[in-house]
């Protein structure tokens, strides 16, 4: 649903600002999951080591990103980007 308004693929940086807008909100559990399975996920598959050190930083800044981080998949995701992935959600999975 929330990976359908800006695809991560087609417009990376957008699709970042847009979950970084969002995360601005008081989020349902459902909304997390879409966000977290969405546009997050979709950003690690396909430009992981371009959104790693901010992922990161805004898992360091935000405990609700953190938290949100926890119900990313692997899928796709090289391993060394996922490994960091691990770290920055705090070991926190949902």
């Amino acid at each position: 649903m929330l990976d359908a308004i800006i695809p991560p693929s087609a417009d990376p940086e957008a699709a970042w600002k847009a979950v970084l807008r969002i995360m601005q909100y008081e989020l349902s559990d459902e909304q997390k999951s879409l966000l977290a399975a969405g546009p997050i996920e979709e950003l690690l598959v396909w430009h992981g080591a371009q959104f790693i050190d901010r992922i990161e930083a805004e898992a360091r800044r935000s405990p609700a990103f953190a938290h949100v981080l926890g119900g990313v998949w692997r899928r796709d995701v090289p391993q060394e980007i996922w490994q960091r992935v691990e770290t920055a959600r705090r070991g926190k999975v949902w």
